[in-house]
């Protein structure tokens, strides 16, 4: 597979060559992404009284 993908950078292509490959950097990277957005969620939701 060709990691050039259409309108993206080269980088970009190749980051989604190499989780495709190895299955446990991408569920390690959407844990990350997830804890990242819930902590920034819970951040903002927190609103001094």
């Amino acid at each position: 597979m060709d990691t050039c993908y259409r309108g993206m950078p080269k980088f970009v292509g190749a980051l989604f060559e190499t989780l495709y490959q190895h299955p446990t950097a991408l569920l390690i990277t959407v844990i990350a992404l997830t804890a990242m957005a819930g902590t920034w969620w819970f951040k903002a939701g927190k609103k001094p009284e």
